[in-house]
């Protein structure tokens, strides 16, 4: 995460934070309800009831069922609901739309003590969508208050095996006009090994520090890229482009290129990296302290270019090196033959 990044994410996590979050799911526009008052008997029902043709003389007819209806909440945010009429549902919670429906039946005289039930049936408003490498991509409601980034990615089924370290977060409201900021993977799931202190929070076996982990809000995108590639040139065996794999740090890419080679500069191993706003982040590494743990290894994501330069004072003993292996391969060949 760049610090463009980090200072982005933390703004939006205390301007939501300090929010009043709802108590539920909020209703919006579209979804599909459904209503059931047990005591509200359906007219239509009723009147079919006792139309039908009975089986006998003096047949009692059957009490109409209760009533339950599926309704498409407006896009002016309205519902249509039998012996009330119309009905503002968008901005309630469904608990609070069963006290006002409730209020309302008592008012109209309607029933004495009505008993509402009112259930999302399709949610299509208050969603969060989460897509990419993990495991159930899809649109996920926000039905409980505080759900965080990490609450959505596991309630997604968490990363697929492919993904990288790169989570892109695009907040309806946020504050950069929709560009995304970029979250590491690794600060989510551990924050423990990032510094995070009083910050950090656990819920079941995912931990998660809240400076970095926004709630989300209706119209959040959640992205997880792939893992990708990194490219290794320089001083190693096998410089090429090598595939990531979740949690590959600089020693590993080293180690998948062969090593390096006697020339190397350990000490001085450079990895090149596009930022999310399209600059050129470049910064070295002592792996001499990395393998002696004076230093933390240094995660690797998607793009990255890692160069291993050589040391001047070690290219003339390897020049010579190289030269008498030549010639005593050359030289084993000709007694060969």
């Amino acid at each position: 995460m760049t610090s463009r990044d980090r200072d982005a994410l933390a703004a939006l996590t205390t301007v939501r934070a300090a929010e009043k979050a709802a108590d539920g799911y909020v209703i919006g526009a579209d979804d599909l309800l459904d209503v059931r008052i047990p005591d509200l008997t359906d007219p239509q029902a009723m009147v079919g009831a006792r139309l039908a043709p009975s089986a006998s003389a003096g047949t009692t007819i059957a009490p109409a069922p209760a009533f339950q209806q599926g309704l498409r909440v407006s896009a002016a945010g309205d519902i249509n609901v039998q012996s009330l009429g119309i009905v503002h549902a968008k901005g309630l919670t469904p608990t609070a739309l069963e006290v006002e429906l409730s209020r309302r039946l008592i008012v109209a005289g309607i029933l004495r003590a009505p008993q509402v039930s009112v259930q999302i049936a399709e949610y299509r408003s208050g969603v969060v969508a989460v897509i990419g490498s993990v495991e159930r991509p899809g649109l996920y409601p926000v039905t409980r208050p505080h759900a965080t980034i990490a609450d959505l990615l596991w309630a997604a089924g968490g990363p697929s095996k492919d993904a990288g370290r790169v989570v892109e977060f695009v907040a309806g409201d946020g504050p950069r006009g929709g560009a995304p900021i970029r979250v590491d993977l690794e600060v989510l799931q551990h924050p423990e090994s990032h510094g995070s202190g009083s910050g950090a929070a656990c819920q079941g076996v995912q931990c998660t520090d809240l400076r970095f982990n926004a709630e989300v809000r209706p119209g959040d995108t959640i992205s997880v890229g792939p893992a990708g590639s990194v490219t290794v040139d320089g001083w190693v065996d096998k410089p090429g482009a090598y595939p990531i794999t979740r949690g590959l740090t600089l020693g590993g890419v080293i180690a998948a290129a062969g090593g390096h080679l006697f020339p190397a500069d350990r000490t001085h191993t450079t990895v090149r990296r596009v930022a999310a706003s399209g600059e050129t982040l470049s910064f070295d590494v002592d792996l001499d302290a990395v393998s002696a743990g004076r230093s933390a290894d240094v995660p690797i994501t998607d793009g990255d270019v890692v160069h291993v330069p050589a040391a001047p004072e070690r290219l003339a003993p390897w020049a010579l090196w190289t030269v008498a292996r030549e010639m005593v391969h050359v030289g084993g060949s000709v007694l060969l033959f």
